[in-house]
């Protein structure tokens, strides 16, 4: 696998290291402020399995049509979402350590954990950097790759490679949202059509996700038009 280097702005990087910095709100204090953070556009970095996870630890569905929208497991089908990764125009997946990516477990901690994390949250931080050290240190050692990391972030693009294309599948694991990963991928995603002269670009999204499409620059359409899906009737 080549490694393709970061040079500058270049919009044609397809493996980059980055740092995603939490914003100071109500995050736990025992979390670290900043991660690095592995961006490729690689299709052969996406491991179908991960993605798989990564749509169901996001409650993501692809099927906008099914009333049960949340029971991901029974929508995703492996071989339809290797042909539509296959058929994409664009794929961006940011990857990070396991380790960082494993931090929602803390909110899995019991009420007396809780209470020492805020009464000494310098004790308890050091605590948990001590336990979670001695079983990763060695995975921790090696440098972050696709390999050695976990798939957090993904999203999608779909072009006719010429007058539009449209963004699909945006998903950010919940503990590492807030974190500026959503707009490093629509970002990404945007520098990469409009490198070849697409401009004509639509974000397919739920209503409560507007706010952050609007946030990465996307308006409504000035045509007034709207997404419309056609419902397959089982008479038909």
């Amino acid at each position: 696998m080549g490694l393709a280097v970061c040079v500058g702005n270049s919009p044609l990087v397809s493996m980059e290291l980055r740092w995603a910095r939490r914003k100071s709100d109500n995050a736990a204090s025992t979390f670290p402020r900043s991660i690095p953070i592995y961006i490729s556009t690689l299709k052969t970095d996406i491991n179908l399995e991960e993605l798989r996870n990564l749509f169901s630890h996001c409650n993501h569905s692809c099927n906008r049509l099914s009333e049960n929208g949340s029971n991901v497991e029974k929508i995703v089908d492996m071989k339809k979402l290797q042909t539509a990764i296959s058929h994409s125009d664009v794929v961006v997946s940011v990857f990070c350590k396991p380790r960082h990516a494993d931090l929602h477990d803390a909110a899995l901690y019991t009420d007396e954990e809780s209470l020492a994390s805020s009464l000494y949250p310098s004790e308890f931080r050091r605590q948990y950097k001590d336990e979670s050290s001695l079983g990763d240190l060695l995975h921790n050692a090696l440098p972050l790759t696709p390999s050695t990391g976990k798939l957090v972030g993904f999203g999608r693009a779909y072009s006719d490679y010429g007058l539009t294309a449209s963004i699909h599948d945006l998903m950010v694991l919940p503990s590492l949202q807030r974190m500026g990963i959503g707009r490093l991928i629509v970002n990404r995603i945007v520098r990469l059509l409009t490198s070849r002269d697409i401009y004509d670009i639509a974000a397919l999204c739920f209503e409560d996700e507007r706010p952050f499409f609007k946030a990465c620059g996307f308006g409504d359409d000035r045509m007034g038009s709207t997404t419309m899906m056609f419902t397959k009737s089982l008479e038909m």
